[in-house]
């Protein structure tokens, strides 16, 4: 038996045994279910610090790093301030999407350019150590995306594209949680039959164990949108997947160029729904499994229109009572606060101002809301947008009202909290693109990505 039978033996078992132990539903305030996890996170301590990753901007050729901000208002010394940066080995690997192992106790980031997987030790989580570095052979697949934690010693890792002329098709890996070295494909490799039902592109990835059933998006393959903004490179479909099987056995198109990016689960038990974004075309999408066939519709609950706000939406984030969602509008400068009690029909609650909005992290207990500004630096540094793109880095924070909605910048004039066009770097001071963020090791779900 080889070694990728036996990997999709140990997931395909996994999954069986997340779906078996999905934990028991509470009630909420807001009438809906909630899983105990759900609860757990409402109760989980607030986030003491935040690792954010950043890339290099300016002229000089210093390498990307991991930069600790903290969060804690009762410690002076570091609350507000990057108080910790450990710079990456190599020069030009544009860390984007990272995330945990599955216990917490290490830090898997990939180089979205290099290809190189980094994997940090976290025995001290406000001193991460690099222990390794993973090579860049991935099977054939090129440019790593977003990082999925399993149960078996591997994580998922989503790759835009091939080493292919097209760039494509994308698809997803495994590798080692330790060493970020490839383990095996998770569903076809980029060599494939041609009559096999599979996505041309990738982005992002979520999982549903309890209905064996996961959905991947598309951006656009490397070569039509890695150089800069390109109105015609981006992809047309999603990609529904038999998570058991490692199959992918429904398409969908959400419309020419519409490029979705995140793709998010309603994670109660027995669900069959959740969202996607695409930027492309400005809309938010619902889908369902309406017939209970295992098969999805998709409804488009959110689409841009004059005075709205709603622009090219980046990111996206779902609050643990599933109550909120929040997303980033790029092109609209702002970050917005809906609520989705009822989920075909989201209502605007609040938006801040926030310059070329883009990821976004909220505490477990929905009451505190964090927003970069950095997408890719080819996209950042596009002369659609003028020479002013890149001087204006930073992290911005909001209390949230969970109650009846609204956002309450931390900073009086609705600036930056943390600014990043003035930092500290391995060899010189200035921007630096700060993206996606996780909090400390005991106030993130365990497996957090």
């Amino acid at each position: 038996m080889g070694k990728a039978t036996l990997s999709r033996l140990s997931l395909s078992a996994a999954l069986l045994a997340m779906a078996a132990a999905a934990p028991a539903c509470a009630l909420g305030d807001s009438g809906q279910a909630q899983t105990t996890q759900d609860v757990a996170r409402k109760q989980a301590p607030r986030e003491k610090f935040m690792y954010i990753v950043a890339i290099n901007r300016g002229g000089t050729a210093d390498p990307d790093s991991l930069n600790l901000v903290g969060t804690d208002p009762e410690d002076r010394e570091t609350y507000g301030k990057i108080f910790n940066r450990v710079d990456l080995p190599n020069v030009g690997d544009e860390v984007h999407h990272f995330a945990y192992s599955i216990n917490n106790d290490r830090l898997l980031i990939p180089g979205l350019f290099s290809g190189r997987m980094h994997v940090f030790d976290l025995k001290k989580p406000r001193r991460p150590t690099l222990t390794t570095v993973g090579d860049t052979t991935t099977g054939g697949y090129i440019v790593p995306h977003s990082v999925i934690p399993m149960h078996d010693g591997t994580a998922l890792v989503t790759m835009i594209g091939s080493a292919t002329a097209t760039s494509g098709p994308g698809g997803i890996i495994r590798v080692d949680d330790q060493t970020g070295n490839f383990v095996s494909y998770f569903g076809p490799g980029p060599n494939r039959n041609a009559s096999d039902l599979g996505e041309k592109t990738m982005y992002d990835f979520d999982i549903k164990a309890d209905i064996n059933r996961g959905v991947s998006t598309t951006f656009g393959l490397p070569a039509n949108v890695g150089g800069g903004i390109s109105p015609g490179g981006l992809g047309d479909e999603v990609s529904i997947w038999d998570i058991a099987r490692e199959k992918v056995i429904q398409t969908v198109n959400l419309g020419t160029n519409s490029g979705a990016l995140e793709s998010r689960f309603i994670d109660l038990p027995g669900s069959t729904y959740g969202y996607t974004n695409t930027p492309g075309t400005g809309a938010v999408w619902l889908w369902e499994d309406e017939d209970h066939d295992g098969f999805f519709a998709f409804h488009k609950v959110l689409e841009a229109a004059p005075g709205n706000g709603l622009a090219l939406p980046i990111d996206m984030v779902l609050s643990s009572d599933y109550h909120y969602m929040y997303l980033t509008n790029w092109f609209g400068d702002n970050v917005q606060q809906y609520d989705i009690t009822d989920r075909y029909h989201p209502v605007l609650l609040a938006q801040a101002a926030i310059p070329h909005a883009n990821m976004i992290r909220l505490s477990v207990d929905g009451k505190r809301l964090y927003v970069t500004n950095e997408l890719l630096s080819t996209w950042d540094d596009d002369a659609h947008f003028g020479p002013a793109r890149n001087t204006n880095y930073g992290l911005w924070a909001f209390d949230v009202d969970t109650d009846h909605g609204g956002l309450t910048s931390f900073t009086a004039d609705g600036s930056a909290w943390v600014k990043f066009d003035h930092v500290q770097k391995k060899t010189s001071v200035g921007p630096a693109g700060p993206h996606m963020m996780l909090f400390d090791p005991k106030a993130s779900p365990l497996g957090e990505h």
